[in-house]
């Protein structure tokens, strides 16, 4: 296994759950264009923040995360710290037995993709507004109108399975490059899994305090991959008709991209809640043609089955 890939949908309640630039009284939702549409997202800095936070909150006893000091830079100690590993780095060095100063740079063997809504924003929101209140005796305030909507996002994650508890070395004489691991392979397997169990402990999103939702996959496919790829990334999509766009899956779509993903992974586990869409069944029929002995679970047991998973294989 070099590779697990991880694409879900989720659909969320009225939130703001990203905010764009806005003005001082007005806060609106991070949005992006397709065709002609203005449909809502979470950066990807976003979906990284909520996942080390998902992490941080259930670390076990003895279990390390660090925080970032006043600038921004973490401790960089991937033995020790489970952020730097999984996460990545940039930190400054001075000095000169390394030239006189620097950048230590640790690529994230862990990737987000940004969170695209997939239903148009003016047909799935409202502006309400809130008080902001001023400290003093006087009981006065502004007025802050807020975007806020539904939406059913759709988030990916890859994991880069073999960077995992290790840092690249070049050998210079031989020009060839190997991986040095600074963890043992079960340490290494605990880290991958914080990850997974993170997906279904998301919380840590903005204005939650007035605009609590649920951000944990409705629709979740895992694949674990003999080589390491993104293309699962592609595997939902909501076809437009009209400009209309609805619940519906493109089932072609998926059909396509599992077929392909299939070739090069090892096992993939799909899992979805009822009313998620509103052709499920053709979803479920789907799978079954494509993954002849799969079953269709929920996306807590996939989870499961995926960390089980992990366990008992053997990590590249």
């Amino acid at each position: 296994m070099k590779g697990i890939s991880i694409v879900w949908l989720s659909e969320t309640d009225l939130t703001n759950l990203n905010s764009g630039e806005g003005e001082s009284n007005y806060i609106d939702v991070k949005k992006y264009k397709s065709e002609g549409m203005e449909l809502p997202y979470v950066s990807g800095q976003a979906m990284r923040y909520y996942m080390k936070e998902a992490i941080r909150r259930n670390l076990d006893s003895g279990e390390y995360m660090c925080v970032p000091d006043d600038k921004g830079e973490t401790c960089g100690e991937i033995k020790k710290c489970i952020a730097c590993d999984l996460f990545g780095f940039m930190g400054t060095f001075k000095g000169p037995e390394r030239g006189g100063g620097g950048a230590n740079i640790r690529t994230s063997p862990v990737k987000a993709s940004p969170a695209m809504g997939l239903l148009p924003f003016e047909d799935n929101s409202v502006v309400d507004f809130l008080t902001r209140r001023h400290r003093g005796e006087k009981l006065e305030g502004d007025i802050v109108n807020v975007e806020i909507g539904t939406n059913i996002y759709k988030c990916g994650l890859s994991v880069d399975v073999q960077r995992v508890g290790g840092e690249e070395d070049v050998d210079q004489k031989e020009r060839v490059t190997k991986i040095e691991y600074k963890i043992n392979t079960d340490e290494r397997k605990l880290r991958i899994i914080k990850v997974l169990e993170a997906l279904r402990f998301l919380t840590d999103y903005s204005k939650q305090s007035r605009l609590l939702t649920d951000f944990t996959p409705d629709l979740i496919c895992v694949a674990f991959q003999n080589v390491y790829s993104h293309r699962l990334q592609k595997l939902f999509s909501f076809p437009r008709e009209d400009g209309q766009v609805n619940k519906t899956l493109d089932i072609s779509r998926f059909k396509e991209i599992l077929n392909d993903v299939k070739e090069y992974s090892e096992q993939i586990f799909l899992g979805s809640l009822s009313g998620t869409l509103q052709n499920q069944d053709e979803l479920y029929e789907a799978y079954k043609e494509i993954m002849a002995a799969a079953v269709m679970m929920e996306p807590k047991d996939v989870i499961n089955n995926a960390i089980q998973y992990i366990e008992k294989e053997r990590l590249q």
